[in-house]
C-alpha cells in the first residue's frame, strides 16, 4: 500500500479530520511509521545481509542505529549463547539490543556477516509504498497489520474510550496478551518460510546409504 492509500483508509474508518485548519491526517503517517517499526521488530518479516567490521582481539561491538534486530551471525556457524554460558564453542550474545559480543574474539581484522532487520525510512511522498526497499520491503500480505496498528492508535486518539474501539483494534493487532492477533499470524508465516528445508537426495557409497542436502542456487 502507498502512503496515501493507507492514510486515506484510516482517516475514513475512524473519521479523522482531513481538511485545514484541523488536518489530523499527518498523525496517521506517524502511526503508520511506528507500526512499520513495530511489525519489523516483532516479526522479523524482512531480513537483509549486513557486513560488520571486526577487529583482532575485540569481542564487543555496538550495532549501528540502522539495525533494529539481529537474527543470525555467520550463517548459523556462530549460534546465540547466553551471557552465563561458559562454553568455549563459537557463538554470539546480545548484551543489549544494540550491543553484540562475539565468542571468541576475532584473531584478525575482517568482516562478519550477519542477518538483520534494518530500520526503514519514513514514507514522505504520497506515492511511497511499504513494499519498497527503502520503506521496509514489507510483503503485501503483511501490510494489513500496519493498518491495524494505525487504526488502534487513531481510535484511541479519536476519544473513543467509551466504545473501546481502540482496544478492539489492539487485540486484532497483537492479541489480548500481546502475543496473539495478526502479529502471531505473521510470525507463524515467517517462521514457516524460514524453516523450509531444501530437497534431499540419496546416493549409495561403499554399501552405506548417505544423505546429501542440495544447496539453493540464487
Amino acid at each position: 500500500m502507498t502512503k496515501k492509500e493507507i492514510r486515506d483508509r484510516v482517516v475514513a474508518t475512524i473519521g479523522l479530520q482531513a481538511e485545514t485548519p484541523l488536518d489530523e491526517s499527518g498523525l496517521v503517517d506517524h502511526w503508520v511509521y511506528r507500526g512499520t517499526l513495530d511489525l519489523l521488530s516483532r516479526t522479523r518479516c524482512t531480513a537483509r545481509c549486513v557486513q560488520l567490521g571486526v577487529s583482532a582481539g575485540v569481542d564487543t561491538y555496538a550495532l549501528a542505529a540502522g539495525i533494529l534486530s539481529l537474527i543470525d551471525v555467520d550463517d548459523g556457524d556462530m549460534p546465540r549463547v547466553r551471557r552465563d554460558d561458559e562454553t568455549t564453542r563459537p557463538g554470539f550474545t546480545l548484551i543489549r539490543s544494540d550491543l553484540l559480543q562475539i565468542h571468541p574474539a576475532p584473531s584478525e581484522d575482517g568482516k562478519l556477516q550477519v542477518w538483520a532487520v534494518l530500520r526503514p525510512a519514513q514514507m514522505g511522498s504520497d506515492t511511497d509504498d511499504l513494499s519498497s526497499e527503502a520503506f521496509g520491503a514489507i510483503p503485501i500480505e503483511f501490510q494489513d497489520a500496519i493498518e491495524l496498528y494505525a487504526l488502534w492508535w487513531a481510535a484511541d486518539y479519536g476519544h473513543e474510550a467509551q466504545t473501546q474501539r481502540g482496544e478492539r483494534y489492539r487485540v486484532l493487532y497483537e492479541g489480548q496478551d500481546g502475543r496473539g492477533g495478526r502479529l502471531a499470524e505473521v510470525r507463524k508465516l515467517v517462521n514457516k518460510r524460514g524453516t523450509a528445508r531444501p530437497p534431499w537426495t540419496r546416493k549409495v557409497t561403499r554399501g552405506r546409504r548417505q544423505t546429501h542436502r542440495l544447496a539453493w542456487v540464487d
